[in-house]
């Protein structure tokens, strides 16, 4: 909610001083891989098996081409090859020699690791040679070829249905219905989304208008049938077969509340002024005329569909801008004082109100939305947050995505990282390097539980319940996306109207706890990014005595703008609301501080983010040792409620005895070396630790917080995780020295532990102190936003004072690129420092090392809000 005078605050303290560049001075080789499969007593005939399906293979594709036009025909076949059972298959050699991967599954019960591999004509023989070399020994004795042949089972002619990615079946493939095809440009001289448009043209197939290239890739959409579309194996192959995700028309209840009071309000806002950071509205449109709005507004609203204009008749976009703009209108309706606002809004609009004659998908749509409000803004803002309360709907709460990259969480990725957006009339391109200085703080929805039902909301003894259900649905695309600040919702709205109509019923969540609309990431795979970042205010649902029938009630809604005339306030709820108000608290933090860039705003709103009590319930001794194991902290706190709810005063602002440094730095993770593409650079940052107020505590427990953002380049083929075919394009870590440690011996580890976790997933060996941090240097490094908080002796953490940002593996060093290696990336790494249980001064011993003005008052703060911060060991 917005102040009525903004208050006189303590600044967080940017860090001016450059860090230290640590350049790697060996390269460790590591062995290891998967296990190979004892053959030696039948390898003659597991060569002559795999060969024999080969050359099956190669005769079906001759066969299948000899019907094919001279000009239509391709140069090459698919082949699907599959693991052994428990055994995997060596993926990189499966894309080298001449051999193109086109994507790979990985093992699942009862269905093994399997790939889909092209290989052009001239190259089959190559192949099978590599093959048949595996009957022969090397100088040593062991089988050749062994890391390529010996884990292969079977090979096979790929078939359509072994180019399907999604987790659900293959569609029933006599009807006509609408596929989403990848193409990888390496395949063919030709382009491969003009072919398909002939080819669909001759069998009256329906193409989307616009295609997407990203990445590496040619995304397209045709609508056939799957009988039909199989000839493409044969004639215009896809890497990939998904299912696109088109545009759609969100659906929410409206309310209407009292209208008078908004004249009121609208005579005492004072706008932002000119040039101020905006939050961009990505959603059904706005309500322009709307007097709580339009000053605001400006004018800056546009449409990502040339028939259709921005207006809103839907109602969500502009209930997200009223919560994009004030926060909850309650506290600003309820005051008499002027509300000063700091940031702007811009909307675009990008769901349709009717649906389009042609489909778009998301994606494309969502890469040409930032278009429209990146080109067609007549003055830019100094900075812009996009958000979006918007996600692929699921069917039942347990669905929604696995984490891995659609088309969707690419694009977005893509255009966070600051990859340019080229639209044409039939394409939309992001291509080229990202460019820092263009990245994009993009704010996404987790997506809500829209279905429930009765015995999924109880628990054990019939009690209403609500977090098994949360725990189980998965997050929506695209919140898996790497670079967005994806955000859920929390509730503190437990009040129940006083009327018979609701006597008997109460608030389903508790003060303090998980929303009953927020979506997690608790049954997804601990390797997926944790999500969500972080959770705001989303409301609660009001359950009847008899656990049966659920109430959306305006007093457990929050009241925002509204597109009725005669109604401009309605409620609104869910992980919509929160990601608004998210997005709300960045512009702000934009505006109090301009010189960070959005890696950092990101990096801030997770930093001053807190588990409430109701969070941490069971999680915690009275000592503050952790109950359970990492794997179960990962699981009930950071996959549930990611690193807690941001407030805007700690956003904003430090208190004496908890100072926030911010840092803003950038380096090169991969450099060109005679041997090959190794790691570049180390970042050494000395911190202006206010070591003697340290030192003279001695035996009081303090704590640090550290939040590492940066942006990562997508590769969103589903060609494996390792290597040149690994999503991110480079990885960043951070360490601390340890207290005991000196700087040269710090040093060393780092460099070991950046080599040694090359390809981002190999463990490496622990350090002594690492036990210190709660959150845990494997559960942090998920993804591309890694926060953690150490506790400890203040006069231990005065011994460290040092803290390193190192790079590990991505897609940039294998894939050696000579457009990528060498190129430097930006990140934000923020520290915050405090002691919870003294009112020590840290604030002006460290702002006087950097040459900061003080404050002529620093009061700490007193948090009285119910369930936000919490007297607890992690939370000052």
């Amino acid at each position: 909610m917005p102040d009525p005078a903004p208050p006189r605050f303590t600044p967080h303290l940017l860090v001016p001083w450059s860090a230290a560049t640590l350049v790697p001075k060996k390269q460790i080789v590591r062995g290891g891989g998967d296990a190979l499969v004892d053959r030696s007593a039948d390898r003659q005939g597991h060569v002559t098996r795999l060969l024999e399906g080969l050359r099956q293979a190669q005769q079906a594709a001759v066969e299948d081409r000899r019907d094919i036009a001279a000009e239509n025909r391709p140069s090459g076949f698919a082949i699907r090859v599959e693991a052994a059972e428990g055994h995997g298959l060596n993926l990189g050699a499966l894309d080298n020699s001449g051999l193109t991967l086109l994507s790979a599954h990985p093992a699942t019960p009862g269905h093994p690791q399997d790939a889909v591999v092209w290989i052009p004509d001239g190259r089959a023989q190559t192949f099978a040679n590599k093959i048949s070399q595996f009957t022969q020994d090397t100088p040593a004795g062991r089988p050749k070829q062994a890391a390529v042949v010996a884990n292969v089972e079977r090979i096979q002619r790929a078939l359509l249905e072994h180019l399907w990615q999604e987790e659900t079946p293959l569609p029933e493939m006599h009807t006509p219905r609408w596929w989403e095809l990848w193409f990888d440009p390496a395949l063919a001289e030709e382009d491969q989304v003009a072919a398909l448009r002939r080819t669909a043209a001759e069998h009256g197939w329906q193409v989307a208008p616009r295609s997407v290239t990203i990445g590496d890739y040619h995304v397209a959409q045709v609508e056939a049938p799957g009988d039909e579309l199989r000839l493409l194996v044969t004639t215009n192959c896809p890497a990939e077969i998904r299912r696109p995700n088109f545009t759609e028309e969100i659906h929410t209840t409206e309310r209407a509340l009292q209208g008078p009071l908004v004249a009121d309000l609208a005579a005492r806002l004072e706008q932002a002024p000119p040039g101020s950071p905006t939050v961009c509205i990505l959603d059904t449109g706005i309500r322009q005329e709307h007097i709580l709005l339009k000053d605001a507004l400006a004018g800056r609203a546009q449409s990502a569909f040339p028939t259709e204009g921005p207006d809103d008749r839907n109602g969500h976009g502009t209930w997200m801008a009223g919560l994009a703009l004030y926060g909850d209108l309650d506290a600003a309706l309820a005051t008499n004082d002027a509300v000063r606002l700091t940031h702007g809004i811009e909307a675009v609009k990008l769901l349709p109100a009717k649906t389009p004659d042609a489909p778009r998908t998301f994606g494309e749509v969502t890469a040409d939305a930032v278009a429209v409000a990146e080109t067609g803004a007549v003055e830019q803002p100094r900075a812009r947050v996009f958000s979006m309360a918007v996600t692929k709907h699921s069917v039942r709460p347990e669905n929604g995505t696995d984490g891995t990259a659609t088309l969707w969480s690419a694009t977005v990725d893509a255009l966070a990282v600051g990859t340019s957006v080229t639209v044409r009339a039939d394409r939309i391109e992001l291509h080229g390097a990202p460019d820092p200085a263009a990245s994009r703080l993009i704010v996404v929805s987790v997506g809500n539980i829209r279905d429930r039902l009765p015995h999924e909301m109880r628990a054990a003894d019939g009690s209403p319940t609500h977090l098994d259900l949360c725990d189980t649905s998965r997050i929506e695309d695209p919140a898996q996306a790497w670079n967005i600040l994806a955000v859920g919702a929390h509730t503190n709205l437990t009040d129940v109207p006083d009327t018979p109509d609701f006597r008997g019923y109460r608030a389903l969540a508790a003060a303090g706890e998980l929303s009953p609309f927020s979506r997690t990431t608790v049954t997804m795979s601990e390797t997926t990014p944790i999500k969500p970042d972080i959770v705001l205010e989303g409301g609660n649902l009001l359950v009847d005595d008899a656990n049966t029938q659920w109430h959306e009630h305006d007093i457990v809604g929050l009241t925002t703008t509204g597109i009725h005339i005669d109604r401009p306030l309605t409620t609104a709820n869910a992980t919509s609301a929160a990601t608004a108000q998210a997005a709300r608290l960045a512009a702000m933090a934009h505006a109090a501080y301009p010189a960070l860039g959005p890696e950092a705003i990101r990096a801030l709103l997770v930093h001053e983010a807190r588990w409430t009590t109701p969070m941490l319930q069971g999680v915690y001794t009275r000592t503050g040792k952790p109950k359970m194991g990492s794997g179960d902290f990962a699981r009930k706190v950071l996959r549930r409620y990611g690193w807690g709810v941001p407030t805007q005063e700690r956003v904003l602002s430090s208190a004496a005895n908890a100072v926030t440094l911010m840092i803003q730095g950038s380096l090169i993770p991969y450099r060109r070396y005679p041997g090959g593409v190794r790691l570049g650079e180390l970042k050494l940052h000395e911190l202006p630790w206010p070591r003697e107020q340290l030192d003279e505590m001695g035996g009081t427990d303090v704590e640090l917080r550290v939040t590492l953002s940066y942006f990562v380049e997508p590769n969103p083929g589903r060609r494996g995780v390792r290597g040149q075919h690994t999503y991110p394009s480079h990885r960043l870590r951070f360490a601390m020295k340890g207290s005991l440690e000196s700087q040269a011996a710090f040093e060393r580890r780092i460099a070991e532990t950046a080599e040694a976790e090359d390809d981002g997933i190999t463990k490496v060996k622990k350090f002594e102190a690492d036990d210190a941090w709660v959150v845990g240097p494997t559960n942090r490094k998920r993804g591309s936003l890694h926060s953690d908080v150490w506790r400890g002796d203040a006069t231990a953490l005065a011994g460290s004072g040092m803290l390193a940002v190192y790079p590990a593996g991505g897609w940039w060093k294998d894939h050696d690129r000579s457009d990528r290696v060498g190129l430097p990336v930006s990140y934000a790494l923020l520290v915050s420092l405090a002691t919870p249980e003294v009112e020590t001064d840290l604030y002006t011993p460290t702002a006087v090392k950097l040459d900061v003005p003080i404050p002529a008052s620093l009061a700490a703060r007193v948090e009285t809000s119910q369930g936000v911060p919490v007297q607890l060991p992690i939370n000052w």
